[in-house]
């Protein structure tokens, strides 16, 4: 399985307890299953979420209509997406968000 320099540091980080990612596991079941289409890591910008609070870093890996869900929170200035992958057979394509340019500087 090929994999981006993203997910060996966080597996690095995982493996020495010091994550500060909050969420799904990068290498989590969830990333194999085959409804699994998308990988956000995003920050949590106001409210409470059920997977943590304001200025948390999280990762989901999500199906799609859980991403559709997940950018109008991002709409509504909820999170900031931070990093986005397409699951491609469990390998994560990294890239802009769909229908966002390309960050520069993040």
């Amino acid at each position: 399985m090929e994999m981006s320099v993203f997910e060996l540091l966080a597996i690095a980080r995982e493996t020495a307890g010091v994550d500060y990612v909050k969420g799904d596991s990068i290498l989590c079941e969830k990333r194999h299953a085959v409804d699994t289409d998308h990988m956000l890591e995003f920050r949590i910008l106001n409210g409470l979420e059920p997977y943590g609070r304001p200025g948390d870093h999280c990762r989901l890996f999500l199906t799609g209509e859980a991403y559709r869900q997940m950018r109008e929170k991002e709409r509504q200035k909820k999170i900031r997406i931070i990093h986005y992958a397409r699951v491609r057979e469990s390998a994560l394509a990294y890239g802009p968000a769909a229908g966002q340019p390309a960050s520069k500087g993040e």
